[in-house]
């Protein structure tokens, strides 16, 4: 056998340029994929990072029924910081009042959604802190907690700035009504088009005066160190807290359009690797085809020496593997050339940013993220396909009759 390969390596030689296009066809296919595959997997990294870490969190703990329906009603005693605080897989927690309300002022009034906050603790879950284009971020001494933050465009709806007032009134806990006035002290840029449009963030001690909470809240959120740990974290939390009347759920229970989105993305990508993967295997196939084509008399010439169907059949497929491999080593140097060009300078969709902006926040610039095991099997897809593709030229060789071979001109 070890003759038959040696020949397969000579003929894959002997016709240096068509070789050379046909591993060029497949490192350039080979690339693209991989390389493709990076972008998505950052676009949707980021994606569900900035969604997590913009007011998201990885998890929210609610009263029952609040995530569908959120009322003032559906509220809740805090637990302990202990809880939280000593498992290393949780980042950070906050908690939360989330109410709607009126939003006055002395030239507009708007329907908003306001957030109580932690000030020092939602630090560590979003990055509010960090959205703040104007003013200053909440302050968590006690004197000061008639302040607001309020999102860009809602401040341009409202027609209010820094240091101006806002009057909020909402139905409070027990039924009554109530209101109270804010100073504005900090205008935020999300990238978020609804948050930017309608969230006002408070002080948590204001809110629940407001509401008539005393101590309660309306939902805890928790930042893990990883996504992967999410499901982990979850159950945990469900056996340690196991009280049927609140609500444990991670981020693609809170926002399924993500998970869809990710979902429709990686459909695209299927559909991708099965269009790279078809031109590559009918390039092998036109290349071999081709190879058998004018080696006519070479098989019939084997053939009447007393060589085998199956060593022709192997012969043909070994070259078939030749070109296969050395497409793959090529096209895994076309990946390392591509991610590394892509992953200093990035992929910056500021010319879409309106209609992106909602799925990956105010920075547009995606950096591709590489997955080992996603590259080896792409790699072992397109080498299956060429061996498996060539098996037609091979069996077209391997049935040639010699007389008629030999004749053939």
């Amino acid at each position: 056998m070890l003759t038959f390969i040696a020949i397969a390596w000579r003929n894959v030689k002997r016709n240096f340029r068509r070789s050379a296009l046909t591993v060029s066809i497949i490192a350039f296919g080979l690339g693209t994929l991989n390389v493709s595959n990076a972008l998505y997997e950052g676009f949707h990294d980021k994606m569900i990072l900035n969604a997590v870490k913009i007011f998201m969190g990885h998890i929210q703990i609610h009263a029952k029924g609040f995530h569908a329906n959120p009322t003032v009603e559906k509220c809740f005693l805090p637990f302990s910081t202990s809880l939280y605080s000593k498992n290393p897989r949780i980042k950070g927690f906050s908690d939360r009042i989330r109410f709607q309300a009126l939003a006055s002022t002395a030239n507009n009034s708007l329907a908003v959604l306001a957030v109580g906050i932690d000030p020092m603790r939602e630090k560590s879950v979003t990055i509010l802190e960090e959205s703040v284009v104007a003013g200053s971020y909440l302050s968590d001494e006690k004197e000061k907690k008639n302040q607001c933050l309020v999102g860009e465009t809602l401040s341009a709806n409202l027609r209010i700035g820094i240091g101006e007032k806002v009057v909020l009134m909402a139905q409070a806990w027990d039924g009554s009504l109530g209101a109270d006035a804010f100073e504005i002290v900090g205008i935020c840029r999300t990238g978020n088009p609804e948050i930017d449009r309608s969230f006002l963030w408070v002080p948590l001690l204001s809110a629940q005066e407001m509401l008539s909470y005393g101590e309660r809240i309306s939902e805890t959120v928790l930042l893990l160190s990883a996504s992967s740990q999410v499901l982990g974290v979850q159950e945990s939390l469900k056996r340690t807290i196991g009280k049927s009347e609140l609500e444990i759920l991670n981020w693609k229970e809170i926002a399924p359009d993500i998970v869809q989105i990710v979902a429709l993305d990686v459909a695209m990508q299927r559909v991708l690797m099965l269009i790279i993967s078809i031109i590559v295997v009918l390039a092998i196939m036109n290349t071999m085809l081709m190879a058998v084509q004018e080696r006519f008399m070479e098989f019939g010439v084997m053939l009447t020496i007393g060589t085998r169907p199956s060593q022709v059949v192997g012969m043909v497929l070994a070259e078939s593997f030749f070109l296969g491999l050395f497409g793959v080593v090529v096209g895994l140097i076309v990946t390392a050339i591509g991610f590394t060009c892509f992953r200093v300078h990035g992929v910056n969709l500021a010319s879409f940013s309106a209609g992106v902006a909602k799925l990956i926040g105010l920075d547009t610039t995606v950096y591709p993220l590489l997955r080992i095991k996603q590259v080896c099997i792409s790699s072992f897809f397109v080498l299956a396909s060429a061996m498996l593709i060539s098996f037609v030229p091979a069996i077209k060789a391997a049935r040639m009759d010699p007389g008629s071979a030999l004749r053939h001109i």
